[in-house]
Parts: structure tokens; C-alpha cells; sequence
């Protein structure tokens, strides 16, 4: 059904092509430009970043804007985060967006805003390999190449459907029982809302606040719930190059988070021996 729905949507996306949109005037750069910075701190802060600059916002192309973040970071949290800087600034225009590697400019991962607002959002959950990583976000228009010959969008159209069959029914077999919402950022681990922007567990009207470690541990194994997640990965993963955790203390956030989830019996962190651990939900 959803892929119906899809597909509907992106044969909205052809006839769209003939209305007439505004061009890109100043006001409209201006609030892509303070959007996509918005978005490049808060990726940057949700990586533990919280020192380093968010370069200026270039404009690459007709309709074309690029963060050259130059940084790794959560490709999940992405959509969303764009969507709620889209809606403060009053951006309302059709887009999509490609992740590109620094070093060869290779599209790694990318969606458009029907495939976000059919909750299809295509590559969730893979991690970006590339520690060097850029956004680059076309807006649609008509005055723009894309509309210059439509057949160029044919083979977008297929890797899209492809890329959301795939996604659909990764999603259904592995993900069934974590769900994020669109208005508040939350996941819902059991009978427990997880709001990991804000850091907070809530269960039965009583709220729990986590450090900033805590919350992107359980971030990390909320986003992969019944995998084994190997130790190594874990401090590879979710601390990166920081330096400042060891295998020692990676047991002791394990044992934190476990005192906080002990009030849902149904959800629990499993030490693997031997291996890592896995968030059982």
C-alpha cells in the first residue's frame, strides 16, 4: 500500500513540473542559507560536536545549495531535522537532497521530499562509511535543468522505487517495534517514549533525563533493536575519536541505561559474551 501511495506521488511530482514557481530570489537564499547552518549545528551536535564552525552555505548550482560539512554524522536524524528548519523558515518548495563524499564528490545516500512525506525516507539506517561528507540540496523548478528534459528523471524515478521497496520491507522485518514520530523526534522503545533530542525517557508520566553519552549509546542500539552490536562497533560508532571511553566504561553506561529501562520489563540490554551486547525490545 505504501509503495502505491509512492508512486502516486511521484506521478504528482512530473505534473508539478509545469507549474509556474517563483525563481530564487535573495530571501529565499537567505532562508535556505540560516536553515542548513541550523541543520549542520545540530548534526554536529548530535556527533558530540560541539566546538567546531558550520561553514558558510554555498549556492553550487540553479536551485543548488551546499553545506560543505566535512564531517560523518547520523544520515537518520537528517530528514527530520531538515523538515522542522523547512517549516520555521516558511520553505515550502519541493527539493531533494544528496549526500556526497569529499574526496571523489560521489553521491552516497539521498532522498527527496515526497519520499519524506510518504515516510519513505530510502537508506535509513545505513551507516555512512565516509568520514568526509557534504549535503547538497537541490530545490525543483521549472526555470531549473531538471525541467529541460523530464526523461533525465527516469532513472531517479526507478532507483527511487527500488530504493524504497528496499527500505520498506528492511524496515518491516527488523524495525516493527520501534517507531519515530515526525512532530517530537521520539522513539518508542516499549511502553517507554525515548525523545533523543532532548535527551529524556519517559514512562507513565515520569521522566528520566540522560547524560550526553547515554542518550546517543541508547540512540545507537535504539536504532538497531534485536541486533548484536559488537563492542568494538559501539566504541567505534558512537564515540568515534573522542578518546575518552574505554571498554571498562562502555560497561558502565551499559549498566546506567539498563537501571533506566529496568522500569519496562519488556525492554532490556543483553550482554552477548564474548561479542557486545543487544537491545531487546
Amino acid at each position: 500500500m505504501k509503495q502505491v501511495i509512492f508512486l502516486l506521488l511521484m506521478g504528482l511530482s512530473f505534473g508539478r513540473l509545469n507549474a509556474a514557481t517563483p525563481g530564487t530570489d535573495d530571501h529565499f537564499s537567505d532562508q535556505v542559507n540560516l536553515s542548513l547552518r541550523q541543520v549542520g549545528h545540530q548534526l554536529l551536535q548530535l556527533a558530540g560536536d560541539e566546538r567546531s564552525t558550520v561553514p558558510p552555505v554555498q549556492m553550487t548550482g540553479p536551485n543548488e545549495f551546499t553545506l560543505y560539512l566535512e564531517h560523518s554524522f547520523n544520515y537518520d536524524t537528517l530528514p527530520q531535522l531538515l523538515n522542522k528548519a523547512f517549516l520555521s523558515f516558511g520553505i515550502h518548495r519541493d527539493y531533494q537532497v544528496a549526500i556526497k563524499q569529499c574526496i571523489d564528490n560521489t553521491t552516497i545516500l539521498g532522498y527527496n521530499r515526497l519520499a519524506f512525506t510518504a515516510g519513505e525516507v530510502p537508506c535509513v539506517g545505513r551507516a555512512l562509511k565516509s568520514s568526509c561528507n557534504n549535503i547538497v540540496l537541490t530545490f525543483i523548478s521549472p526555470a531549473g535543468p531538471l525541467a529541460g528534459n523530464r526523461r533525465q528523471l527516469i532513472p531517479w524515478f526507478l532507483l527511487g522505487i527500488v530504493g524504497i521497496s528496499f527500505g520498506f520491507y528492511w524496515k518491516t522485518n527488523n524495525r516493527t517495534k520501534v517507531a519515530s514520530t515526525s512532530t517530537n523526534s521520539t522513539m518508542a522503545l516499549g511502553n517507554i517514549s525515548f525523545d533523543f533530542q532532548n535527551q529524556i525517557l519517559q514512562l507513565n508520566g515520569e521522566q528520566q533525563s540522560l547524560t550526553f553519552r547515554e542518550n546517543k549509546l541508547l540512540y545507537f542500539l535504539a536504532c538497531r533493536p534485536n541486533e548484536v552490536i559488537a563492542r568494538d562497533t559501539l566504541l567505534e560508532e558512537v564515540w568515534g575519536d573522542e578518546g575518552v571511553i574505554v571498554g571498562r566504561s562502555l560497561d558502565v553506561f551499559i549498566s546506567r541505561l539498563r537501571k533506566l529501562l529496568k522500569a519496562d520489563e519488556g525492554v532490556n540490554i543483553k550482554t552477548i559474551h564474548g561479542v557486545g551486547y543487544r537491545l531487546e525490545v
